[in-house]
């Protein structure tokens, strides 16, 4: 006898299922790039949630969104890296551990981030507000804010000297 959760578990062997999850996979990544993790994570999801069984139907899907070209996970890193360095900048450290959460391996990243410029321009926003403070507790601040963004201590002296030497 089969128990409860079987019988309710569907295999996917029509073709309409798979349209259904390859449309759900397209919009998906229409937004905006995403790793294969991501769109596995997704469409297993997707899958429950219609009380579906199919892990065959997530290869195929992927198999396909490869062929068609939203699956890379290099150009995705790619991207990734480009939009922290634009709009929220990070050291390579955080980045690299951003992209492992992502499904990334390390072989297909490539991150090229100019740390001393990312960390400049990560706290150059922050610096009107530290401005008032005393000089030592302002270098407080900069090491804590960089530092929890990823950057190593020896980009963040460099910056310290840098706005030291401003003052």
């Amino acid at each position: 006898s089969k128990s409860q959760t079987e019988k309710r578990l569907i295999v996917i062997m029509d073709t309409t299922e798979y349209e259904k999850l390859l449309q759900a996979a397209i919009r998906f990544v229409s937004y905006r790039p995403r790793s294969e993790k991501e769109i596995r994570d997704f469409l297993k999801k997707k899958l429950k949630k219609w009380k579906v069984f199919g892990a065959a139907a997530v290869d195929k899907v992927i198999a396909r969104l490869t062929e068609l070209g939203y699956v890379d996970d290099a150009k995705f890193a790619a991207w990734w890296v480009e939009q922290r360095q634009t709009f929220n900048p990070k050291g390579k450290r955080l980045i690299a551990h951003e992209l492992k959460a992502k499904g990334v391996g390390l072989d297909d990243v490539n991150i090229a981030v100019d740390e001393v410029e990312a960390a400049r321009q990560a706290v150059q926003k922050k610096l009107s507000l530290w401005e008032k403070l005393p000089s030592l507790e302002q270098k407080k601040k900069i090491y804590a804010f960089l530092g929890r963004r990823g950057f190593d201590g020896e980009t963040i002296g460099s910056i310290i000297d840098e706005i030291a030497g401003k003052e």
